[in-house]
Order: C-alpha cells, then sequence, then structure tokens
C-alpha cells in the first residue's frame, strides 16, 4: 500500500470515530480561529475540530496535490490527556490517532535506514 493510500485509510478511519462520536457535524470555526499561534489551536477551537478541519484536512490537501508530507505527527500524547475524563468513549478515536502517530514514525525510520 502506498503512503497516501495508507495514509487516507487512517484519516478515513479518524472520519468515522469522529461522526460515530457526533463531532464530525459541527460548523467550520471562524477564520480567525485559524491564526492561533497555540498548539492545536486550543486557544481557539475544541481538539475536535481541530483534528477535522485542520489536520485531516491539511493532510488531504497535500496528498491531493501529491505534496510532502509532515516528517512528524505526534498527537496521541495530547489526545490521551484531552480526553482523560471519558476515555472509553474516545478509545476508537485514539486508536485512529495512535496510528496516525505510528504511520509517520514508522516512515521516518524507514527512510533513515535508507539513508
Amino acid at each position: 500500500m502506498s503512503d497516501f493510500n495508507e495514509l487516507e485509510a487512517i484519516l478515513s478511519e479518524m472520519e468515522t470515530e469522529l461522526k460515530n462520536l457526533g463531532l464530525w457535524e459541527v460548523p467550520e470555526p471562524p477564520t480567525e480561529a485559524f491564526q492561533s499561534e497555540s498548539p492545536f489551536f486550543l486557544d481557539t477551537m475544541d481538539f475536535s475540530e481541530w483534528l477535522h478541519y485542520v489536520l485531516i484536512k491539511r493532510l488531504r490537501d497535500i496528498m491531493a496535490v501529491a505534496g510532502n508530507l509532515p516528517e512528524k505527527v505526534q498527537i496521541f500524547p495530547y489526545a490521551y490527556e484531552y480526553y482523560n475524563e471519558d476515555r472509553s468513549r474516545y478509545l476508537g478515536l485514539l486508536r485512529s490517532i495512535h496510528r496516525l502517530d505510528s504511520f509517520f514514525g514508522e516512515r521516518n525510520e524507514a527512510e533513515m535506514t535508507a539513508s
């Protein structure tokens, strides 16, 4: 499976999990919310909004133009803490986020080994 196909499968899984949780069909945050300098835009939007409108959208935009993917994505530690209150409810989403982090970690390991 190509990197883009594997990544799209992970993003689709994340989208499905967000839909199952009722977190996908929320309106897009206002333009100003995207100007945040805080990690995960935590001062201007909910983490699920950031996943949907920033992370998933940007990664899909990059793939659409066959662009260069980020070298590293490491959001699982934050997601694990963010969903701490009701972790069992968010277990599927957390698993897909962990898969995303692992995908980028494995890509980096493969690139370093090939060098």
